[in-house]
């Protein structure tokens, strides 16, 4: 009999022993602490890690917004101005002085500003000039073939015929764009403008995307934009030109031709 009692005391230590009590506490303790390293793929503050979306960076060009900045002081020093306060023929007329592209001040109404500049071939401070006159291109076509053809194009002058305030619909508006970067437009006006919910004030420099920019101006006057381009990085001139000047050397042939 006793030896009985001791083999079943035997088999009852030695399934104690061999029990997985680390299975049964997994299921049933829950607050245990995990080991030294382990991370819980259960926890909730994870779960909720998982679904955060980082904002998305929107880089800006310091560089531009500092030479808008500069040109605009600039601009008022060779207007003797403390603001413009509105009059955007001299403003722009002053920040093409300030940037080299002009050597002399050409002033103009905003609606007249385009057509100085849209027969010139070259600026005085050496600037290839391409016109993109209304009647061929829309704004958001000019804006857009000049970016095509240089993603970083720098120096644009936009001119409308007409714009919404008193004084434009008798003087037209023209500003100056210093240069386009990831597809958004650096520029600034001579009046304050409230651009995607955010107010500039005249002079500030204006980041803001193709759409917001043709939206702000999409009630004005198309009269043309003008790409002055340097020298030594000239860039082939739009369609609308070389198609003229094909004709014209078609025309020039024909005369050679019948003369001969």
């Amino acid at each position: 009999m006793k030896r009985i009692q001791r083999a079943a005391a035997l088999l009852l230590l030695l399934f104690l022993l061999h029990f997985p009590w680390s299975a049964f506490a997994d299921q049933h303790d829950v607050d245990a602490p995990l080991p030294v390293g382990q991370v819980d793929d259960t926890s909730p503050v994870d779960q909720e890690a998982e679904g955060v979306v980082e904002p998305v960076k929107i880089s800006v060009d310091m560089n531009l917004c500092r030479q808008i900045e500069d040109t605009y002081q600039e601009a008022k020093k060779l207007g003797r101005r403390s603001s413009y306060k509105g009059y955007c023929g001299a403003y722009v007329a002053n920040q093409l002085v300030a940037l080299g592209i002009n050597t002399s001040r050409l002033s103009a109404d905003g609606k007249r500003t385009y057509d100085i500049y849209r027969n010139m071939d070259c600026t005085t401070g050496g600037y290839t000039v391409i016109a993109y006159g209304a009647k061929e291109y829309s704004l958001r076509e000019a804006l857009t073939a000049i970016m095509d053809r240089d993603p970083n194009a720098c120096n644009i002058l936009v001119g409308f015929e007409m714009s919404t305030s008193t004084a434009g619909k008798k003087y037209g508006h023209v500003l100056f764009i210093h240069g386009v970067r990831g597809g958004k437009i650096y520029f600034s006006d001579s009046c304050a403008r409230t651009i995607e919910g955010v107010k500039y004030q005249e002079g500030e420099p204006i980041v803001c995307s193709l759409g917001a920019f043709l939206d702000q101006y999409s009630k004005c006057k198309l009269d043309g934009v003008v790409h002055f381009v340097k020298r030594e990085m000239e860039l082939p001139a739009p369609a609308a030109q070389l198609s003229v000047v094909e004709e014209t050397n078609a025309a020039s042939s024909e005369n050679l031709v019948a003369l001969g």
